[in-house]
């Protein structure tokens, strides 16, 4: 019986540690209409989807932005260990999502991109997150840069959209490979199936094999807004967070302005499985070093000590080429 108490006195110091946490958020950023049921779906999903949308910036807006919030650009320590200049301690954390190649983690995942797109099909790095694990990350990007107008929304999606359907079944030969029930997924079933059946096999694949490779991990649903629970809505030199139906419905309407099936794909961080694409090139992260006045040489010096790991020849994704390769080999076949 002792025992039983001890773990009930613990759990109900950690609801009211939570509690205590939640409220101290709330009121340092004025959040109203709190939706517990909603933050309750968002900490019992295993790594949410995570939709970014906005309008786009001008490139010198994005050298600001990109040099402000990527730890890269800021101060490492004054002496770092070995083990710290192999892992790069400048690039754990942060919002943009490691947006630059690196030697120890070529899992990037982008909502900037040089030509000013904003845009994401992300997943959430904290399992199970609370609100106050990821919110602040994201609160003080309105006033610090008022030219933004984005939304990044929560869903209830753990990663992926598509990662359990047929498709992937009737490939793999598990579970009878049952036909795709997603209306997004009929009309390439047959491109879906080869592609995915010769994935790895390419060192350099061509945009419909990447395309319709990834599609299990890549697409994003049409009907995905239905799942959005929470919107951070930065706009106005503000942020406002929204939960439930205005949620959904602030998602929507961004995802509708600023996300398209052809340049859609440039949103995930599939795409950037391959080394040969890539976010940013060198002179995008030099432009980034001045910015924040520091040399652009640094540059070169971080390529030596392998936080940046970077393929001079690898394309540097846009919307436009994003939309030509679409055009040619998904639209155009």
């Amino acid at each position: 019986m002792e025992r039983i108490e001890a773990i009930k006195d613990f759990l109900l110091l950690c609801e009211k540690e939570r509690h205590n946490s939640m409220q101290k958020l709330v009121d340092k950023y004025n959040i109203k209409e709190i939706d517990e049921n909603a933050l309750w779906e968002i900490r019992n999903t295993r790594r949410p989807l995570v939709l970014v949308r906005g309008k786009p910036v001008t490139v010198e807006q994005m050298v600001q932005l990109v040099a402000g919030e990527e730890p890269l650009f800021g101060e490492g320590p004054e002496h770092p260990s070995e083990r710290e200049w192999a892992l790069d301690p400048r690039t754990r954390g942060g919002i943009l999502g490691n947006i630059f190649y690196r030697r120890c983690n070529f899992w990037i995942h982008p909502w900037v991109f040089s030509d000013g797109t904003i845009g994401g099909d992300l997943h959430s790095n904290i399992k199970y997150p609370e609100l106050t694990e990821f919110l602040p990350d994201y609160m003080h990007l309105g006033e610090k840069y008022p030219f933004l107008d984005m939304v990044v929304s929560y869903t209830t999606y753990d990663e992926r959209t598509c990662c359990r359907c047929g498709i992937i079944n009737d490939v793999w030969k598990k579970d009878g490979g049952e036909n795709c029930k997603c209306k997004d997924c009929a009309p390439y079933l047959d491109r879906i199936r080869r592609c995915l059946g010769i994935r790895g096999d390419k060192l350099i694949p061509d945009f419909e094999e990447m395309y319709f490779g990834d599609w299990d991990e890549a697409h994003v649903r049409s009907d995905v807004g239905d799942s959005v629970v929470l919107t951070i809505w930065i706009h106005d030199g503000k942020t406002e967070v929204l939960f439930g139906n205005k949620a959904a419905v602030k998602f929507n309407e961004y995802n509708n302005l600023y996300c398209a099936p052809e340049y859609a794909y440039m949103f995930s961080y599939t795409l950037y499985y391959h080394e040969d694409n890539c976010v940013f090139d060198k002179k995008f992260i030099e432009d980034c070093f001045e910015y924040v006045g520091k040399p652009r040489s640094l540059c070169d010096e971080y390529i030596k000590r392998e936080f940046i790991y970077l393929n001079e020849k690898a394309i540097v994704v846009t919307k436009e080429w994003v939309i030509n390769q679409y055009n040619k080999f998904i639209a155009g076949r």
